[in-house]
């Protein structure tokens, strides 16, 4: 890995934000006018940068692609007059990201959000946000292409014990995670591919993403004869969603299905599914571990 990776939190801000749409082939000039009609509306609303701006990308960036961005600008403070632009004004709330700064042209940028999604891949955090550029030093700051500067944050949590990302396509990720659920006691009732089921219809664009419905008799046994409505720890659900070429997996807490106050002999239950849901999710990031 040839950059050093960063963790910190964002200061509260007021924001100036404006949609605009980016395609991968002309970015360099999509993201030029997004700019510059972003500073031309905050001169006409009456708000002063305070510092750098950025491009937050709402999905896939790559060849053929066109995404959603939002253009970002901090500000002070001010009055809004009447604007017809679909613009944002808004206080941010402290964030805490992960950040890596790149040195140079934009060609080569690519290796430093490689760095960025590995390093976090490999840590105790999980991305849970789009990318953000922040232009340090911008295209028209810079006399030379060496000069740009450029931050790339993604917003981090600590990883909860249901949640992986694994360096595998997602159709490769479900077999594991099939295979394992199977290994450990569990028998997969069913498998919806959510882009197939409900995506809105032609022209719109899904995350690919399934859902596994696993079941395991010995507890649903306990569990019923507990309570008889206890159907909400019969079966637990594992998301599996496409993020470039890595899979996130995200299993429901069981623990979040009963109350623990109310319902001690089913909390007890839930533990044991979360503890066997556990050991699924480590050992299919074991599998997925290359072998020396």
């Amino acid at each position: 890995m040839s950059h050093r990776i960063t963790v910190a939190q964002s200061a509260p801000h007021t924001r100036l934000e404006l949609r605009h749409a980016v395609r991968a082939e002309q970015a360099g000039d999509d993201i030029g006018a997004g700019m510059r009609q972003l500073y031309e509306l905050a001169g006409r609303i009456g708000l002063v940068p305070t510092g750098p701006p950025s491009t937050t990308y709402h999905g896939e960036f790559g060849p053929g692609h066109t995404t959603e961005a939002d253009f970002g600008l901090p500000v002070t403070a001010g009055p809004i007059d009447g604007t017809t632009e679909q613009i944002t004004v808004r206080r941010t709330e402290p964030t805490r990201f992960a950040y890596v700064t790149h040195h140079g042209g934009y060609e080569h940028i690519g290796t430093a959000y490689r760095d960025l999604y590995d390093w976090i891949g490999a840590s105790n955090l999980y991305a849970c946000g789009p990318p953000t550029e922040v232009y340090l030093v911008a295209p028209d700051e810079a006399v030379h292409p060496n000069d740009l500067i450029t931050e790339i944050r993604l917003p981090v949590v600590t990883r909860p014990d249901l949640a992986i990302r694994l360096p595998a396509t997602l159709p490769k990720a479900a077999t594991l995670v099939r295979n394992t659920l199977t290994d450990k006691g569990f028998t997969v009732l069913t498998e919806v591919d959510a882009r197939a089921t409900f995506q809105a219809g032609p022209g719109t664009a899904m995350q690919d993403c399934r859902i596994l419905g696993a079941y395991n008799a010995e507890l649903a046994h306990r569990a019923l004869e507990l309570d008889p409505r206890a159907g909400l720890l019969l079966s637990f659900n594992i998301v599996l969603r496409a993020d470039g070429e890595t899979t996130i997996i995200e299993a429901v807490d069981p623990l979040r299905l009963v109350d623990t106050e109310d319902q001690a002999a089913l909390a007890a239950i839930a533990r044991d599914a979360k503890s066997r849901l556990v050991s699924v999710i480590e050992a299919v990031a074991e599998s997925s571990r290359p072998t020396d």
